[in-house]
């Protein structure tokens, strides 16, 4: 099936559902799709001139001012403005080149027995910090284990971490070996010598943009795969290509709202505040 379109959305983001929410109320002659592998009921607009896609986008390429979308279902989409806002891929924990279990990258999806068991968070700068709170307010106990006596972590945060009464810190705590029992528990070794025994373990393993079908002629990445744009988030290569969200390095509301205004330009309707 070929079908054409005002503006195609790839990813159902944060920011891609807000881009979304934004385009579809300010001109509600826009005929849009929105294209996800998997939609999040809980949060995704449902919009009247909006058309939902559950698939995957194998291939964008550009021709003749169009955008087209090459989906794992066989269709193929077109458009004149694309935004991708698409998330991240997280590569698998490994030790000894074995995939660890139990492992997560947030806590969204949690265990509703949480709140009796313990969890290990690894960590090695600042950013894991806020995270590690926040898995602190969902487990009985919590483990923050530090990759060297004197982290990339700042004497402020350590101090904030010190006051969580439900996490221990463990520092230069590396994790050696593991093993799970029936009960999906998983044992840790550190190279400590000590051992933890918990039901998730929390790290911020090595993600890179989810964003392999756009092509470099269409969007330049840098070197750890993130998408090029200009300020309103828009193509440096190709006029009416954009990208929000977890794709590109840098991402503000007001940057979002540039982008809007910029597609707005070309079809009219006032953005709503």
């Amino acid at each position: 099936m070929n079908s054409q379109y005002d503006v195609i959305v790839i990813g159902d983001s944060k920011h891609g559902n807000k881009a979304l929410q934004l385009l579809a109320t300010a001109n509600r002659t826009l005929k849009m799709a929105f294209i996800s592998h998997n939609f999040k009921k809980t949060t995704t607009h449902d919009f009247i001139n909006v058309e939902y896609i559950k698939t995957k986008v194998s291939l964008v390429d550009y021709k003749n001012r169009l955008f087209g979308c090459y989906l794992d279902n066989g269709d193929r989409l077109y458009c004149t403005h694309l935004i991708v806002a698409t998330g991240l891929l997280y590569e698998p924990l490994l030790i000894n080149n074995k995939k660890v279990p139990n492992v997560y990258n947030n806590t969204d999806e949690i265990d509703k027995f949480a709140k009796h068991q313990q969890a290990v968070v690894f960590a090695s700068c600042d950013a894991d910090v806020k995270f590690a709170v926040q898995v602190a307010k969902k487990y009985k106990y919590v483990y923050f284990c530090t990759d060297s006596l004197t982290p990339n972590i700042t004497e402020k945060n350590m101090k904030k971490l010190a006051t969580v009464e439900n996490l221990v810190i463990l520092p230069n705590a590396n994790m050696v070996k593991f093993s799970t029992n029936e009960s999906t528990l998983s044992t840790i070794e550190l190279d400590t010598y000590a051992s933890l025994t918990c039901s998730a373990i929390y790290v911020k393993t090595k993600a890179a943009p989810e964003v392999l079908f756009v092509p470099n002629n269409i969007m330049s990445r840098d070197e750890n795969g993130y998408l090029i744009t200009s300020k309103n988030l828009e193509s440096v290569l190709v006029p009416n290509c954009y990208a929000t969200g977890n794709c590109v390095r840098k991402n503000t509301e007001k940057m979002t709202l540039a982008m809007v205004e910029n597609i707005l330009k070309d079809f009219g309707g006032k953005k709503d505040a």
